[in-house]
């Protein structure tokens, strides 16, 4: 059961070991994507599909006696939960033998919720890591089954970080699975739990007044969505690349000011430093190099950003 790019990997690593026989894959309904609405299915689907696997997508799981009964037919032993975003209700739990498998992208009790890898990111954290885990009724409460850390790179973005934690979550599940009877559940300290709510589109349009480093872990985190922006003479502006930069005597400068223009990006005072705006695109406009969009609308060094 899994939506995501992050879970279509997992489930590829499940399929390409031969003792694993997936009886169904699970995922959210088709969706409508882009401006033009284009109803398309989850990459897990995409995925399963190239595999031939069976891939139902039910709207609703509480209440759902179809959906249970042909879980109930299939008498799973285990079933794995990647991102499916849905909570499973207990007619669901109860049906596997060994119960149902989640691989979370954080180390709970830290960051339960929908969003563990954006939050890790925008807290500026230096590590994260996977905690496989049995699942109860809770919000990512079960026990803890397995779990590692990594590092977290300073050029790491939500992409990247997605990326590696996958790779662990695949390596870390296909080791659970192998050992399954054998390990020995370890309880959460909820006393230490912390949360990582979903994404919320308005927490991507930043103020000058923030720190660079407040900014530009906001961009590596929402890099996929909703995006970094802010507001350019009453228009939506989108930064699609920027870097922390360096200058000197700033104190008496208002936050937002253009302290400079070079061939590589605009730098922009904010507060207690300066970030170098690389790529950006004006609402209704083309994505272009900070150098074009200087070009075109005029930008010069004193200008304030709002």
């Amino acid at each position: 059961m899994g939506t995501p790019d992050f879970a279509a990997n997992i489930l590829q690593k499940l399929i390409e070991e031969p003792q694993f026989n997936i009886k169904l894959v699970v995922t959210q309904p088709d969706k409508p994507v882009g401006r033009k609405q284009i109803l398309t299915p989850p990459p897990v689907k995409e995925f399963a599909l190239k595999f031939n696997l069976n891939v139902i997508q039910p709207d609703r799981l509480k209440g759902n006696e179809e959906f249970f009964e042909v879980l109930k037919k299939i008498n799973p032993e285990v079933i794995v939960v990647v991102a499916y975003g849905k909570i499973l209700p207990k007619e669901v739990l109860q049906i596997p033998k060994y119960g149902c498998i989640n691989v979370h992208a954080s180390l709970l009790p830290e960051y339960r919720g929908a969003a563990p890898i954006q939050r890790v990111l925008m807290d500026g954290k230096n590590y994260t890591g996977i905690t496989i885990m049995k699942m109860d009724e809770g919000l990512d409460t079960g026990d803890i089954l397995l779990q590692e850390r990594i590092e977290i790179e300073q050029n790491d973005d939500v992409i990247t970080l997605s990326k590696k934690l996958s790779e662990l979550g695949a390596k870390l599940l296909i080791e659970t699975l192998k050992n399954i009877s054998n390990i020995v559940p370890v309880k959460q300290d909820s006393t230490k739990a912390t949360y990582a709510p979903p994404i919320d589109k308005k927490e991507g349009q930043i103020s000058w007044d923030m720190s660079a480093v407040q900014i530009y872990n906001r961009f590596r985190a929402l890099k996929i969505w909703p995006g970094i922006f802010t507001i350019y003479k009453g228009k939506l502006l989108k930064i699609h690349e920027m870097e922390i930069a360096k200058l000197d005597n700033l104190e008496n400068v208002q936050n937002g000011t253009i302290l400079g223009i070079n061939e590589t990006g605009i730098l922009v005072k904010v507060k207690g430093g300066v970030i170098k705006l690389k790529e950006l695109q004006l609402e209704g406009g083309r994505k272009m190099s900070a150098r074009d969009f200087v070009n075109g609308y005029k930008i010069k060094k004193g200008d304030i950003l709002s």
